[in-house]
């Protein structure tokens, strides 16, 4: 078990020190998609986290690696902004998934700590990320565009249905951040429903509207789980409608779950 810790711990600290890479060459490089407070934040974290995966490998007996993984030579070599910023999103996305995995391998209080702040961290330059890529209009990520109708929405659907505050160990900010996010995805398909002929699709927006009404965006309250669940659901149901009242297929997240599983990030050749 101590040794699977240390390898899993050494892939994390290769893949913190690409961000620490990524940072500074995108600040170099007068990228406009990121504010220079911003890039300057997350050259922080991903510094921090670094320095405490080493100190977290000593501390079980390993030997840091020396390795930094091609995650930033990945990012810079797409030709937008908008797609560098939802790639790096990915990635700190998959550092959740891998965090989420240690945390269920009961190990000690501090590197417990250590490593729940850091999930913290990269849940919000996720968030950061994908704002940022909306913004700059970004193209749909490379499953999402094979001509797909509606692909923009499909891809903000699967990003919220494979969302963190699904997951067994969700805590209230990533409820929080569903939450906003799912805001956010109600204003793109309101957009795309009044577009639409489809009467089927505004029945479904205007329940996901309601189920999302009583969630309390500053308590969260008991419940909110299930109505940004329901919320969630009935938004798929509008995206369904809309892809029936164009005689395509209706839209399948389990098609695309291989891009939001861990293993499908090649930080380095396994």
């Amino acid at each position: 078990m101590a040794q699977e810790i240390i390898d899993r711990l050494n892939e994390l600290l290769e893949a913190e020190r690409a961000g620490v890479e990524l940072a500074k060459k995108l600040a170099t490089a007068a990228s406009k998609g990121y504010a220079e407070g911003e890039l300057e934040k997350f050259r922080e974290d991903e510094a921090w986290a670094a320095s405490g995966l080493h100190r977290a490998i000593l501390k079980y007996g390993g030997t840091p690696s020396e390795r930094t993984s091609d995650f930033a030579r990945r990012v810079l070599a797409l030709p937008t902004e908008g797609e560098r910023l939802k790639l790096l999103a990915r990635g700190q996305a998959w550092v959740v998934k891998r965090i989420d995995v240690f945390l269920q391998m009961g190990l000690d209080p501090e590197t417990t700590a250590f490593l729940t702040e850091m999930r913290e961290q990269h849940l919000e330059n996720t968030d950061a990320c994908n704002r940022r890529a909306d913004e700059l209009a970004a193209p749909p990520s490379l499953p999402y565009r094979d001509d797909l109708p509606f692909a923009r929405l499909r891809e903000a659907h699967d990003q919220l249905f494979y969302g963190a505050w699904r997951g067994p160990l969700a805590t209230v900010r990533d409820l929080e951040r569903a939450y906003h996010q799912l805001g956010r995805y109600l204003g793109m398909l309101s957009t795309e429903v009044r577009r639409s002929r489809s009467a089927e699709a505004k029945t479904y927006l205007a329940k996901a509207m309601e189920a999302y009404g009583p969630i309390d965006a500053e308590g969260y309250a008991e419940g909110a789980l299930g109505h940004l669940d329901s919320a969630l659901s009935y938004c798929h149901g509008a995206l369904d409608s809309l892809l029936r009242h164009s005689r395509v297929p209706a839209h399948d997240p389990r098609g695309f779950e291989v891009f939001y599983d861990i293993r499908n990030v090649p930080f380095h050749d396994v």
